[in-house]
């Protein structure tokens, strides 16, 4: 059974801006591992996101960036409604985050910001780092190849 995964928005930044990092491995190497889930709140922050200038200007002198291949992957995602936003994090927009995980019911939470990092877990959701995660897909035989950061 695949495990249902819920990305944290720097780790598509990430992907975005170095494609071969482990965030972009795991973003576009490994999407057939795992069963993305995504809510509109957390959607519409990676869209907010990835439209800042100061990010839009560093994509633009990237070659080799897959944008329209995200978008793909995020349109192919698992929806899911979430209700209320319970304060959990030491930082409140984290909380969205971890809504969707609940509503989700993922398996992990994959995240490279410690204010999420520090809960360790989260009703049933194991939050972990994008090198924890690639890991743990390396062991049950979902990814393929060394994970070096």
């Amino acid at each position: 059974m695949m495990p249902r995964v819920v990305f944290d928005t720097v780790i598509f930044v990430r992907a975005l801006l170095n494609p071969h990092s482990i965030c972009g491995r795991l973003v576009f190497q490994h999407a057939d591992a795992y069963i993305l889930v995504i809510s509109p709140a957390l959607m519409a922050e990676i869209f907010e996101v990835l439209h800042r200038p100061e990010l839009t200007s560093r994509f633009r002198r990237i070659d080799g960036i897959d944008s329209a291949r995200l978008i793909e992957i995020l349109e192919a995602a698992e929806a899911v409604s979430v209700g209320e936003t319970p304060a959990v994090s030491r930082d409140p927009k984290d909380d969205k985050v971890l809504a969707t995980a609940v509503a989700a019911q993922a398996d992990y939470l994959v995240t490279q910001d410690n204010d999420l990092l520090v809960i360790g877990a989260h009703q049933g959701t194991s939050i972990v780092t994008a090198f924890n995660f690639l890991s743990i897909l390396d062991v049950s035989g979902g990814a393929q190849g060394p994970s070096h950061p």
